[in-house]
């Protein structure tokens, strides 16, 4: 299982301590890291995740399994309206508009979205996992004007600063419905 560059922990940990969700959905959680995380920095009374595999880290109250692209079907109807629903290094596995389409889907079920994400597109293929593909490449200004964007930042990776190399920044926003 690839998991999320580690310079990236504190800038997505600030955002999730600042919001403070008393409930939280960690989708595509991975390893589990950021439920983790939660639980230690901003003390949720409920944290979930949602993943096609089950996470490594058994921090969460539910967790349910499946394609990401089907939402709607992975979480039950008596799941709560999340305070906040995590998408760290998940939305660039997904075409633009199916990415698109499951912040939308996240927002109906959650009341802000934190996506972390490459800017602009990284090209991973992973032998064996095609859940691992990247498929779009994602910019600032695509969550400008579609959502409410309480949050962005775009930080330099770790190796950029000696690279000198754009392609390795990452985005952080907070966004909300309109």
């Amino acid at each position: 299982m690839p998991t999320s560059e580690h310079w990236q922990i504190p800038h997505v940990l600030d955002a999730l301590v600042a919001e403070r969700p008393d409930t939280l959905l960690d989708v595509g959680a991975g390893y589990g890291k950021y439920g983790c995380l939660a639980r230690e920095y901003a003390s949720p009374s409920r944290v979930d995740a949602v993943d096609v595999v089950a996470p490594r880290f058994p921090c969460y109250d539910h967790c349910y399994l499946g394609d990401l692209r089907r939402l709607d079907t992975l979480l039950p109807a008596d799941a709560p309206r999340y305070d906040l629903a995590l998408l760290i290094d998940v939305i660039e596995h997904l075409e633009k508009q199916e990415g698109h389409r499951l912040v939308g889907e996240l927002l109906g079920r959650a009341r802000r979205v934190l996506i972390a994400t490459p800017c602009g597109f990284r090209a991973q293929e992973v032998a064996g996992k095609p859940f691992e593909t990247h498929r779009s490449g994602w910019l600032p200004w695509d969550f400008w004007g579609r959502y409410r964007v309480h949050r962005l930042r775009v930080f330099a990776g770790h190796r950029t600063r000696f690279l000198r190399r754009p392609r390795l920044w990452q985005i952080l926003a907070l966004v909300s419905g309109r």
